[in-house]
């Protein structure tokens, strides 16, 4: 379990990652405010791109996500204090112009950046850059961000359950999966530095997807792999056309127990379906999965192995829970 140090949770893995906070599309001519690991973040857009900065006028400790954008500045709503997209105080209306603005009067600055259709934020020293993903930037793949959907549960919960196949016949039966089709077949894992991720694992899914050329029910031949601590992605390709469904999952941890999800997704078919259709079917799954997330005892993730009962097709989410403990992730685990 982590602590927490001015409402900020001490995490020294954590700190140093990239955070999904925003839809891109939505951070327009006005800031907003988040949370990323208890601390209060505003947002903004300049002709630079994405800002973000602590959610606090140096000056009164106003809020900076309450005020406004004015000549590519963002002003405190309390004094009207500006700050460029460097932090840096460039008017204090209360002082005459010729005054000199105190070298204190600044922001403090994050690093913030737009990908995947997300605006990520990092509030220490990123560990590295977010990877070039093609079917999730490229326009032809359609790429589309659904949520953000607000969970009341550890984020590695729901990552581990991204990770998860068996649920997939229950939680979301007669939809993704069904019991009659519950047996699973052996599968590997493979680890690499910087990610987990299986070989081919096909299941069998009672409803085929919008746009498919499946009229009826078909397995999809399933890849996942978490690529980063609270960062999951997955492929669903129908084995019979070749027809495939990606999905970015990633969490933003808001406290220990509560946290934030957006996935992007994409596809190589079905562009002649309304794009809203597939939301919608996001929309529902994720539904399904919050539920019963939320239900989780206990609501930290155990990363000793010996606290819970784990059968060979957990595999990949023991593989998760391992990488985690040798991280040293302690936001969401215990």
């Amino acid at each position: 379990m982590s602590t927490a140090v001015n409402d900020r949770l001490q995490d020294s893995v954590l700190v140093n990652e990239w955070h999904p906070v925003y839809k891109a599309s939505e951070l327009k001519d006005e800031p907003v405010g988040v949370i990323v690991m208890g601390e209060r973040v505003a947002l903004f857009r300049s002709k630079n791109g994405v800002n973000a900065f602590r959610d606090l006028c140096i000056h009164r400790g106003a809020m900076l996500s309450k005020g406004y954008i004015k000549n590519d500045t963002l002003v405190c709503p309390y004094h009207g204090w500006q700050y460029d997209d460097k932090g840096n105080c460039v008017c204090i209306p209360a002082q005459g112009k010729d005054k000199k603005i105190p070298v204190r009067a600044k922001a403090e600055g994050y690093h913030c950046i737009e990908k995947y259709g997300i605006v990520w934020v990092c509030l220490g020293e990123p560990k590295s850059d977010l990877p070039d993903i093609p079917e999730f930037e490229d326009p032809s793949y359609r790429p589309l961000v659904c949520g953000p959907y607000e969970v009341k549960a550890a984020g590695t919960r729901v990552v581990e359950n991204f990770t998860d196949f068996a649920h997939l016949m229950y939680v979301h039966g007669g939809l993704l999966g069904h019991p009659d089709y519950a047996e699973l077949p052996d599968f590997q894992i493979f680890k690499e530095e910087d990610r987990i991720y299986t070989d081919d694992v096909p299941i069998f899914q009672p409803v085929a997807h919008s746009g498919s050329d499946a009229k009826e029910g078909t397995t999809y031949v399933y890849v996942k792999e978490v690529f980063r601590p609270l960062v999951g992605k997955l492929s669903k390709r129908d084995a019979d056309t070749g027809q495939t469904l990606y999905i970015l999952l990633t969490v933003l941890p808001i406290n220990d127990k509560e946290c934030t999800v957006y996935m992007a997704v994409a596809r190589n078919y079905g562009f002649d379906v309304p794009d809203e259709q597939f939301i919608q079917f996001q929309d529902t799954v994720f539904e399904q999965d919050a539920w019963i997330i939320e239900t989780q005892k206990p609501e930290l993730l155990p990363l000793d192995l010996q606290a819970e009962l784990n059968h060979k097709v957990d595999i990949l989410s023991v593989a998760y829970r391992r990488w985690l403990k040798e991280l040293g992730v302690t936001i969401g685990t215990t």
